[in-house]
C-alpha cells in the first residue's frame, strides 16, 4: 500500500532557517563549529556560543523516547506532495540532505507547511519506548511565516526500500559533495494522502543551536530497510549522527 511514508520509500529551510542547523542544515559546506564527537560533540553544544544556549537550557528539547502517550484522537493530517522537484543531494557533514525546490506541503494546524528538505540519522534520534532503530528520516516544512514542522520515519530491519535505492545510487559520500538530482528521483514520494496514526509533540531543532518552538510529528508506521541499504548510508555518513535523548519534562506526547 503506498503512504506518505512511503511504503515504498520505503526519513535546516532556507539558510537562515537552516542556519538553524540541519534539523537543521541546509549549508552544502561542513561546519566545523559543532559535531557529534569529542569536545564539540552534543554534550558540549551548549557551550560552543551564546546562539547556542537552547542546547543546554531549553525545556522542550528533540530528540526524545516517545513513552507514557495520551489519546487525544489527533486529526488526519493532510500530505499534498505532488510534482516534487528536487535541487541536490548534498553530504554537509552532519548528514546526507536532500532538498526541494517545491512540490510538497502538509496543513497543520490551519496551516500550510511547504517541504524544503529531508535528511537522515543512524541510529534514530527518537526513539519510540526505548526502543532505537537503525535509520530516521526527518522531513523538514515551513510556513510562510517560518514556522517548522518535522515528519519523522523511524526505519526498522527488513526487506530492501525501492524508493532507498534511488538516493543509495546518488550518494555523495565524502563532506561536501552534492549530485543533482533527475526528474523523477523523488517520485516515490509523489502522493496525495491524509495520516491519522502518528504521535505529536513540541520539541526543538535537533542540532545547534537547538530552537524550540518545531512541531514534531512521528509516524507509527515503519519502513524498512536491508542491510546493504543502512551500510550505503552508514558509510557516507563516517560516524553516527544522533543526538542523545533529552528529556520530557512537563511535555504530553499525544497519539
Amino acid at each position: 500500500m503506498k503512504s506518505i511514508y512511503i511504503k515504498s520509500l520505503a526519513v535546516l529551510l532556507f539558510p537562515t532557517l537552516f542556519s538553524m542547523p540541519m534539523l537543521g542544515h541546509t549549508s552544502d559546506q561542513k561546519d566545523t563549529q559543532w559535531s557529534y564527537i569529542g569536545e564539540t560533540g552534543p554534550k558540549y553544544w551548549g557551550d560552543l556560543g551564546t546562539e547556542n544556549i537552547a542546547c543546554k537550557q531549553g525545556l522542550n528539547q528533540s530528540p526524545i523516547d516517545i513513552k507514557r502517550t495520551f489519546d487525544a484522537r489527533l486529526p488526519s493530517i493532510k500530505f499534498d506532495y505532488s510534482m516534487l522537484i528536487g535541487e541536490n543531494i548534498v553530504n554537509n557533514g552532519h548528514s546526507i540532505q536532500i532538498n526541494v525546490h517545491k512540490g510538497g506541503l502538509i496543513k497543520l494546524d490551519g496551516k500550510d507547511f511547504f517541504l524544503k528538505q529531508f535528511h537522515f540519522h543512524s541510529p534514530s534520534e527518537n526513539m519510540i519506548d526505548s526502543q532505537s532503530f537503525p535509520l530516521e528520516a526527518h522531513f523538514v516544512h515551513a510556513s510562510e511565516d517560518g514556522e517548522l514542522a518535522v515528519v519523522a520515519l523511524l526505519y526498522r530491519p527488513g526487506p530492501p526500500d525501492a524508493a532507498l535505492d534511488v538516493l543509495i545510487k546518488n550518494l555523495p559520500m565524502n563532506v561536501g559533495d552534492k549530485n543533482r538530482l533527475g526528474a523523477k528521483d523523488l517520485e516515490f514520494l509523489e502522493r496525495s494522502k491524509k495520516i491519522k496514526n502518528y504521535f505529536r509533540f513540541n520539541g526543538s531543532l535537533t542540532t545547534p543551536p537547538c530552537t524550540e518552538g518545531v512541531r514534531w510529528i512521528v509516524s507509527h508506521s515503519h519502513p524498512s530497510l536491508s542491510r546493504m541499504q543502512l551500510n550505503a548510508f552508514q558509510k557516507a555518513l563516517k560516524h553516527p549522527n544522533n543526538r542523545p535523548i533529552q528529556p520530557i519534562n512537563a511535555r504530553t506526547i499525544l497519539r
